[in-house]
């Protein structure tokens, strides 16, 4: 028997396997962004200053994608409309 065709179907599922496991793509200032629909953004918790957050989206295609970007985090008790998480 031939060996190629016993190794055809453990390459094409690798492939497929591969497909699927999508690393999450840095941001770059300027870089265009295709973003239709946000679905979650988390960040590491109880950090104060500048942390690295992803956010996980789909794309005008309907593709679900990850993105990692840099932001300053909410651990600090500031929002990022200026106000103070105590209410004041």
């Amino acid at each position: 028997m031939n060996c190629k065709y016993l190794l055809l179907p453990l390459t094409v599922c690798s492939a497929l396997a591969m497909a699927g496991e999508q690393e999450a793509q840095s941001y770059v200032y300027g870089m265009p962004l295709d973003i239709d629909k946000v679905i979650s953004i988390s960040e590491p918790a109880a950090v104060c200053g500048v942390v690295t957050a992803q956010m996980s989206y789909e794309d005008a295609q309907g593709v679900q994608r990850e993105l990692d970007y840099q932001k300053w985090s909410t651990g600090c008790g500031i929002f990022d409309d200026g106000g103070l998480s105590m209410g004041y």
